[in-house]
């Protein structure tokens, strides 16, 4: 199976920044445009399924945990690619910080 890109930092129970059996890929910014550029930025998790849409503790479903995970993301973002808030604004179209 091939890699994906992710820059996230491993956090298990939580999420982890591999593959693993069973996992779902979850893009850290949905919607049609930022889907893309999570994907391509490498702003991907991969969740247990529980944790992704299988259960109301899932990312989809718990507003505490998707912010938690946009937070993370949007700091690794910022400090992967040398950038700051306001690029980060400029792509995504929110600060989460």
């Amino acid at each position: 199976m091939k890699e994906e890109f992710c820059i996230m930092n491993d956090n298990p129970p939580y999420w982890r920044n591999k593959r693993f059996n069973g996992s779902h890929r979850h893009e850290c910014f949905f919607g049609t445009a930022n889907r893309k550029k999570s994907i391509k930025d490498g702003l991907v998790v991969f969740l247990k399924p529980e944790l992704h849409n299988m259960s109301n503790k899932g990312v989809h479903f718990n507003k505490k945990f998707d912010l938690m995970i946009k937070k993370e993301a949007e700091k690794r973002w910022i400090e992967y690619y040398d950038k700051d808030i306001e690029d980060f604004i400029k792509e995504y179209g929110k600060n989460f910080l």
